[in-house]
């Protein structure tokens, strides 16, 4: 979900009030890194993130993060070139 910080760290809040306990948040979307790149995303900066600013929204007490990373991965631009584009990867388990 790429929203305004404020709508999606509520809505990023309310995902993770609803994992129970044992259970597994995963949160996947386009990392703040693809904005200089061909791959023509969003161009509004403040509507990316990255696996690390969510899970400094996560209270370590209640969640164990297992995965808070940017993942590449191969795409093909409008102009048809391989390119390289990044994937914000947060996986937590609720404690």
């Amino acid at each position: 979900m790429h929203l305004p910080p404020a709508q999606r760290r509520e809505l990023f809040s309310r995902l993770a009030a609803a994992v129970t306990p044992g259970g597994v948040l995963l949160i996947v979307g386009h990392h703040p890194s693809d904005l200089w790149t061909s791959a023509h995303r969003m161009h509004l900066p403040d509507m990316m993130y990255t696996a690390e600013d969510v899970a400094a929204d996560l209270d370590p007490a209640r969640w164990e993060v297992l995965v808070a990373e940017a993942r590449p991965r191969l795409a093909t631009d409008s102009d048809g070139q391989d390119i390289t584009i990044h994937d914000a990867v947060l996986l937590a388990r609720r404690r």
